[in-house]
This record gives structure tokens, C-alpha cells and sequence, in this order.
């Protein structure tokens, strides 16, 4: 008989959830505990549950999957971690340098069947140490690209993620507005900026905006606006009814 293979599936899209489960029961050996759809829901599974693996996506509202590991870090049990993504190279480059799995976005049957498949044939070397190992190398690779890299037109700018409280498109160009310096505009677009955030505490609330959620204050759905505010630094941000029903929901969570 076969030795159950339990899993823990943590994304705050429910269609992507639903079909990481479908693809995983495909596989007799392989039981879903639970699907979460944020990151403390997920620690607080893993602790009661101790998964084998858990299939984790990077970018949540609330806290990354990279947030999640850190909390998992500091705790007796760490299960084996498959990262879920969409396509960053910075965030799998990482991941690769520490030698975790990874699945791209949309996933197939055979993703998944690789996956299991790997860590059937290294299970017992999957020990609570070595994942713990692996961890701590993942977030410190993590740590040394912390800064943000932006083209200007006379150079370069690296900023610190949480010197930012939000950015605004204009153009085909982008406006950095910071909490404690004036702000800079960068010859990158909305949508470049957004990859590059990735696993990062921001969310885009409309085409021409996206916030850093650790100075998000207020979210007024009468009027469609987000609030941000450091200090004396308060930005009253227009936001589409969509992306702020789903920032809402996914904070509540």
C-alpha cells in the first residue's frame, strides 16, 4: 500500500485552488486537507495538520507565500513547499538558488505529476532540517535583492519596497510617491512595475495605480477610493469597484 502523500493548498483564487485540488486527486495517494485563501489560515493548518507538502502561492493579498515561509521558519515543523506562480524571474530565480519546487500558471496534469513524482523519489530525504535549510537560503536570497530597480531617463533609481506609498501611471512613464522624500518619476510602465512587485505587499486597485498595502487605511466604496497615509503623507487613491472589492475581501480574510 502506498503511503498517503497529505497536502495543503494555499491562493486566494478560488479557480486556481479548485484546480490545483482536481489535478492532485488524480493521483490515489495524494489527500487535500484543506484549502486556505490566505496566509494566516495557512499557518495556523499547517500547524494542526502537518502537511506534507503544501502548494503555496507567492502573491496574496495580506501576505506572500514568501511571508508564510518565514512565519514557518521559526516553528518545529515545515512541510515541503511547492511554490506557485505566475512567471517572475526574479522570485524563481530565488526559488531555484535554494532548490525548492515550483509550478508555473496555468497549471497541467503533468506539472502536478512531475511535482508528486519528485517528491516521492526524495521523501525521505525530506527531512524538517533540510527543508529548514532550504528555507532560510531562499530568504536570504530574498533578502539581497530587496531594493526595487527603476530606469530613469539620466540613470538608475533602487528604492526600499517600504519607502513607497503607491505608484501612478502616467503615460507610458510611472510616478513614484514616497512617504518621507519627493516623489521621481521612473521610464517604466504600470505593468513593468507590477511584475516587478511580485511576492511583494502591493496591490494594483485600478489601471493607473497600485498601492504599497502596508500604509493602506481606509477603503471608501461609495466614493471607489483607498486612502494610504504615513504620518503626515495621505493619498486619497480612485480604485475600479472590482480590484477594490477583491482587496477588501482578501484583507478580510
Amino acid at each position: 500500500m502506498e503511503t498517503v502523500i497529505k497536502t495543503i493548498i494555499v491562493d486566494d483564487e478560488p479557480n486556481s485552488r479548485d484546480m490545483i485540488e482536481f489535478l492532485l486527486q488524480t493521483n490515489p495517494d495524494v489527500l487535500v486537507l484543506n484549502k486556505c485563501n490566505n496566509i494566516d489560515d495557512a499557518f495556523v493548518s499547517i500547524k494542526t495538520n502537518k502537511p506534507d507538502i503544501v502548494f503555496l502561492d507567492i502573491e496574496m493579498p495580506g501576505g506572500t507565500g514568501f511571508d508564510l515561509l518565514h512565519r514557518l521558519h521559526d516553528t518545529p515543523y515545515i512541510p515541503t513547499i511547492v511554490f506557485v506562480t505566475a512567471y517572475n524571474q526574479f522570485a524563481i530565480k530565488a526559488i531555484k538558488h535554494a532548490a525548492f519546487d515550483y509550478l508555473l500558471k496555468p497549471i497541467d496534469v503533468d506539472d502536478i505529476n512531475e511535482t508528486l513524482t519528485h517528491f516521492r523519489e526524495k521523501r525521505d530525504k525530506q527531512k524538517n532540517q533540510y527543508i529548514k535549510n532550504k528555507s532560510k537560503l531562499l530568504l536570504n536570497k530574498l533578502s539581497e535583492f530587496q531594493k526595487l530597480k527603476f530606469n530613469m531617463r539620466n540613470g538608475v533609481l533602487f528604492v526600499d519596497p517600504d519607502e513607497i506609498l503607491w505608484f501612478e501611471a502616467s503615460g507610458s512613464y510611472s510616478i513614484i510617491h514616497f512617504h518621507s522624500r519627493k516623489d521621481e518619476v521612473v521610464s517604466v510602465s504600470l505593468k513593468n512595475i507590477e511584475e516587478q512587485l511580485i511576492g511583494l505587499i502591493f496591490f494594483r486597485v485600478s489601471r493607473s495605480a497600485i498601492i504599497n498595502l502596508k500604509y493602506l487605511t481606509r477603503i471608501d466604496r461609495r466614493n471607489k477610493l483607498c486612502v494610504v497615509q504615513k504620518d503626515n503623507q495621505v493619498f486619497k487613491i480612485s480604485g475600479s469597484p472590482l480590484q477594490l472589492r477583491q482587496l477588501e475581501n482578501g484583507l478580510a480574510q
